[in-house]
């Protein structure tokens, strides 16, 4: 796969989350898929195939309100073969009712037309005083 038709897949699982199509954004995902979060998030680690990823993402939906939906801003992306880095912002608010609005960066890797992996870097900081204090 080249790097358009990679950057390609990561648009249309972001496009796919912000209009809350989440069956499709995560059917974009291969089967063994790794998502990596950094240490020091309390979400640490690195989450193996597609029933550990979603299992990863229902923890995280109980620190958001459900009323708003999470909003995902592509603001940039950058593409070397199957490598895609993705800067995103990402809006809603709480479940503690505080808008919450993140700047993220992610490297994806792309494998037959499937998100193969994914390293998600973040404002970790800024997570933990908005989402678990």
């Amino acid at each position: 796969m080249g790097a358009e038709e990679s950057k390609r897949v990561v648009r249309e699982y972001f496009a796919n989350l912000a209009k809350g199509d989440y069956p499709t954004a995560l059917g974009a995902f291969a089967d063994d898929i790794t998502w990596w979060v950094p240490p020091s998030s309390p979400l640490a680690g690195t989450y193996r195939g597609r029933d550990a990823v979603l299992g990863l993402f229902a923890q995280g939906t109980g620190l958001y309100d459900p009323g708003v939906p999470l909003s995902p801003t592509l603001e940039g992306m950058v593409a070397e073969g199957d490598r895609v880095a993705a800067e995103v912002v990402i809006s809603g608010r709480t479940a503690k009712g505080k808008d919450y609005r993140n700047h993220y960066h992610f490297l994806f890797e792309i494998r037959d037309g499937k998100i193969r992996g994914v390293k998600e870097y973040v404002d970790t900081l800024y997570s933990q005083r908005m989402l678990f204090e």
